[in-house]
C-alpha cells in the first residue's frame, strides 16, 4: 500500500512539474513576442520556417543550434536558459534531459511538419504551424493547455 502511496505521490510530483515547466515557457514565449530583442530573434525563425517549410534533423541539432544564428538565440533565451533555469531551482533534473533528447533529436522532425498532428495531445506540426502563420496564437510547447486557457489557441485549418 505504501509503494502505491509512494508511485502516486511521485507521479503528481512529476506531473505538476512538467505543467509548471510548460506553464513557464508558454509564458517566455507569449512575452517573448512582445520584447523587442527576443521579438527580432523570433522573428528569424519564423521567416525561416515561412520560407523554407518543413525543417528536418541536422547533427547541429545536437548542440541546440537551429536554423540561423539569431533563431538559435532566441531558441537559447526562451527554451533552453529558462529550462535548465527551472531544473536547477527545481532539482527536477529529468526536464532538461527530456528536453535536451526531444530539442536534439525529435523537434526538427515533427514541430514543423505538416504531415505530424497529436492534436490534442502534443503541440507539433499542424498545431504549431498555426503559430507561424499567426503569431499571436499557439504559444504553448508540448502541450495546448495553456494556449487554451488563456484563449491565444488557434485550430489549425487546412
Amino acid at each position: 500500500m505504501r509503494l502505491c502511496v509512494n508511485l502516486i505521490s511521485k507521479s503528481m510530483e512529476y506531473i505538476f512539474a512538467f505543467l509548471a515547466w510548460t506553464f513557464c515557457l508558454y509564458w517566455i514565449h507569449r512575452v517573448g513576442h512582445k520584447t523587442p530583442v527576443v521579438k527580432t530573434a523570433h522573428h528569424d525563425h519564423h521567416k525561416f520556417i515561412n520560407i523554407h517549410g518543413k525543417t528536418k534533423w541536422h547533427w547541429n541539432n545536437l548542440f541546440l543550434f537551429n536554423d540561423t544564428w539569431t533563431s538559435t538565440a532566441d531558441l537559447w533565451i526562451t527554451e533552453v536558459i529558462p529550462t535548465l533555469i527551472f531544473s536547477w531551482v527545481t532539482g527536477h533534473w529529468w526536464i532538461s534531459v527530456f528536453y535536451y533528447l526531444w530539442a536534439a533529436l525529435i523537434q526538427e522532425v515533427v514541430e514543423h511538419n505538416p504531415k505530424f498532428s497529436l492534436y490534442p495531445f502534443l503541440t507539433s506540426g499542424k498545431w504549431h504551424l498555426v503559430h507561424h502563420r499567426d503569431p499571436g496564437k499557439n504559444f504553448g510547447l508540448f502541450i495546448p493547455v495553456w494556449d487554451i486557457l488563456f484563449k491565444t489557441y488557434k485550430p489549425y485549418a487546412s
